[in-house]
Order: C-alpha cells, then structure tokens, then sequence
C-alpha cells in the first residue's frame, strides 16, 4: 500500500512539473507532394529547432501565440510548430529594411501568426519563405513587396491557381489551395496573407459575412503600411492598384458600422472582444477575434 502511494505522488509530480507549453502533437511534412507540412502525432519535423534556447524576441513571440491561440489549437500544435513558425517569422522580419520598420505589437498580431481564420493549421511558413522571400529581395516598400507577390505567387514552382466560387470551408489552407488548383475568396485570400506574412509583410483577412441589398459574401486582403490598411483582392495583375476592387466603392459602402452580418472586420489574432463573422457557418458563428473597420470603408468610399 505505501508503495502504491508513493507510485501516485511520483506521478502526480510528473504531470504538474511537465512543462505547459510542449503540447503533444508535432508537425510532419505530407506525402501529396506539395511540401506544406500540417500538424499529426507522427511527423518528425521541427525538433532540430530546439537545439538552441529560445532569445528575448523568440520568447516574447512564443508568449504571444500561446496566450491568444485558440484552445483548440493548444490541444494539437507542438511547441516545436510554434517555435519554428516563430524563428521563421522573425527571420523574414530581419530580411528588408521594410520589415524591420514594422512597429512589434504589428508584428506580433499580423506577421507572426500560424493562422487567418477557422481553416486547417499547417506549417506553411517554411515553404512559402523559402520561394517568396527572393520575390521580395529588391522592393523598398511593404506596398511594392505585397504587389509582387500577389502577380508572383499564382504561377509560381508550376501552379496556376484560379478562382471557383462555392469552395468554402472545403478548400481554406495552402496545401488544399495547391492540390485543387483552385479556391473561393476565402482560400484565396488566406493564401495571399500567408505568403505576406511568410516575408515579414503584416496582412490580414478582411470581409464582410453577408452584403446589404443582394446577399452573397466575400473575403479580401489587406495590408498594413505606416499606419493604414490598404486593401486588394488576390491574383492581381502587374502594378495592379491599391483600393480598387469590384465591391469599392459599391456594395461595400452599403455596409452597416456595428452589424454582425453586414458590417466588414478585419480579422485578428490578438482578442478584439469582437468576432470576425465566418460566412460558411450557421448564423455565422466564430470564434476568431476581429475589428469593426465599416465605417473606414463607407468614409473611404465616399471621398
């Protein structure tokens, strides 16, 4: 009986010394050829990554995902995951002068996370780094870099990806853009943010769950320069502008400020004690923090 007992607070102790952040799951790459490796118990990826203790900014990061990330992702990603996505993004951040200009709490909320919205958690970062970042090497300005990828990225290492409608939340994450070929808004945009956020561009998902008027919805992106959002949709063309797509100024100067539906949020990481609406669920529950930015987009219009 003693032993049986000492058997229990050796083993209580284990699991209350463990550490909190070293979740189970680890990251492996796929077998389908595409090379964007996504979350599962077998994968051996990442663990070279420990090597070294983390630094001050590495931890700061850490301590930032792990605080906002939502609990279903504490359940599956690993901390080796997290500590790669990290190191990955902070390396970029040092790559351009552009990137290193960009305030750290921008940082932090807009470069640095693994995830846009509710779509399959994969280690994108590593791949899209490694063919994205010579797309960028001679631009000198966030906007500039953001437009190169944007005509780059569709045809790169022999895609060509388009646009289907009616893909949601079937086709949301890199690796199931890359396979179909194709995507909805949605996709597509998460995939544009991702390769920004793979280069140290700060770039979010922006869209509005229900238009006013006729119904239908619609994802884009945006990206963060000196303060100001600029918006765009993806497979743009050469030079293509900032601020002039198919829904500017109408439909989306009928969107209505403090409306769930029909308002228009940029989404976050960081918790806002708002919700970015997901178009593709009932009554479009989420639980992905977002920003009310209608009134930007009807002022925006107006002028």
């Amino acid at each position: 009986m003693a032993l049986t007992r000492l058997m229990l607070c050796v083993v209580v102790a284990i699991l209350v010394l463990a550490p909190r952040l070293d979740l189970a799951a680890r990251v492996g790459p796929l077998d389908d050829g595409t090379h964007i490796a996504k979350p599962n118990n077998g994968g051996r990826q990442g663990k070279a990554n420990l090597a070294s203790d983390p630094s001050e900014d590495e931890r700061s990061s850490l301590s930032f995902l792990y605080k906002y990330m939502p609990a279903s992702d504490r359940k599956m990603l690993s901390y080796s995951f997290l500590l790669n996505q990290t190191r990955l993004a902070l390396k970029a951040r040092a790559d351009n002068d552009w990137a290193r200009e960009v305030p750290w709490d921008v940082f932090q909320n807009y470069v640095l996370p693994y995830a846009n919205l509710d779509e399959p958690r994969e280690d994108w970062r590593s791949e899209f780094y490694a063919r994205f970042a010579p797309m960028v090497s001679g631009t000198t300005s966030i906007l500039d870099a953001a437009v190169a990828l944007n005509y780059q990225i569709w045809t790169s290492g022999g895609w060509n990806i388009t646009f289907k409608a009616q893909q949601t939340p079937d086709i949301m994450s890199p690796s199931q853009v890359i396979e179909a070929g194709y995507a909805s808004c949605t996709g597509l945009a998460i995939f544009l943010v991702n390769a920004c956020r793979s280069v140290g561009i700060p770039s979010r998902v922006a869209g509005i769950a229900e238009w006013v008027g006729n119904g239908g919805n619609h994802n884009w992106v945006e990206v963060w320069q000196g303060g100001v959002w600029s918006f765009t949709d993806p497979l743009g063309f050469p030079h293509r502008p900032w601020n002039t797509t198919w829904f500017f100024p109408d439909p989306v100067r009928q969107a209505l400020p403090g409306s769930y539906p029909h308002g228009v949020y940029g989404a976050s990481f960081k918790r806002t004690g708002r919700e970015f609406p997901l178009a593709w669920r009932d009554e479009y529950e989420s639980v992905v923090p977002g920003y009310d930015v209608t009134t930007y987009y009807i002022e925006a219009a107006a002028a």
